[in-house]
């Protein structure tokens, strides 16, 4: 992904290609791999970003957020 935080969507249109024709349905399948690709880049950036996980996509911590533990006073009602 480009440093200026901004990186072009692939797209995978299908108006242009016959998928009846092996090499153009192979094309298509490229595009969807892309766009598939590129999708799961950014949710792994966001997570990281979150401080999820780290610069390798792997969980931080397996422990439960502090508003989440069952003797917390969040609740579905008081946020």
């Amino acid at each position: 992904m480009a440093d200026s935080g901004f990186s072009e969507i692939p797209k995978a249109p299908v108006a242009d290609l016959d998928l009846s024709v092996p090499g153009q349905r192979e094309e298509w399948e490229r595009r969807v791999m892309a766009l598939a690709a590129w999708r799961l880049e950014q949710a792994r950036e966001r997570l990281a970003a979150m401080g999820i996980v780290d610069e390798n996509g792997d969980l931080r911590s397996g422990e439960l957020p502090p508003d989440m533990l069952p003797d917390s006073d969040t609740s579905l009602e008081t946020g």
